[in-house]
């Protein structure tokens, strides 16, 4: 696989990485708090976009608004879904005709669930670290979250455990990944995989591949 830098409607700096095979679908992955550390570049990014290229997709990164080298400012989370819808609409046309789906980390799980209360439609959709509480550790209401919802939930999570995190959604499919807290660290590949595994369940892999 390969991986090469695209500019998403000539303000967002973002990232493409190709699989060896035919593109059969095209995932769009969005980041955490980049107040934060979040980028489109850290570690868990990179390890779900390899675990979305490995199954025969497309996976396109994007940096926030005042992320990286994207153009604007932070807006602490008041119009991060407009470049979401960006993204997608990208996607969209890049891989015109192919399914498309989704997945957000943290703060981007966020904004996937504020796109598609928006209206905003995706063939799949996968989170990862949906918290609880805020980066001050006060607790946060929940948006609406779909029914059957595939959310990876770390067991240690600081902003709300896995555990907490099941109590909480009931209604949601969450998959905890066991010793780690809300970073992932030594066990991002593990998120990865589960993604891929989860989006697979509706995007189409090639027959050559697992």
């Amino acid at each position: 696989m390969r991986e090469e830098p695209v500019r998403i409607d000539r303000r967002l700096e973002a990232t493409l990485r190709i699989p060896d095979t035919s593109p059969a679908a095209i995932v769009v992955i969005a980041h955490a708090l980049p107040t934060h550390g979040g980028t489109m570049r850290t570690p868990i990014m990179a390890a779900i976009a390899r675990a979305c290229a490995t199954r025969g997709w497309y996976a396109l990164r994007f940096n926030f608004r005042g992320v990286g080298a994207s153009d604007g400012e932070w807006s602490g989370g008041r119009h991060e879904v407009d470049d979401l819808a960006a993204a997608v609409g990208h996607a969209r046309t890049f891989a015109q005709g192919l399914p498309l789906g989704l997945v957000g980390y943290s703060f981007g799980a966020f904004q996937v669930l504020a796109y598609l209360a928006s209206g905003g439609t995706a063939d799949a959709v996968a989170l990862v670290g949906v918290g609880l509480k805020d980066v001050t550790f006060a607790p946060r209401a929940l948006p609406d979250i779909p029914r059957g919802t595939f959310i990876v939930a770390a067991e240690r999570d600081q902003f709300g455990t896995g555990a907490e995190l099941q109590a909480a959604v009931p209604h949601a499919r969450v998959a905890i990944v066991s010793g780690v807290d809300h970073f992932f660290v030594g066990k991002r590949d593990e998120v990865g995989e589960l993604v891929a595994n989860e989006l697979a369940r509706n995007l189409p892999v090639p027959s050559h591949l697992p």
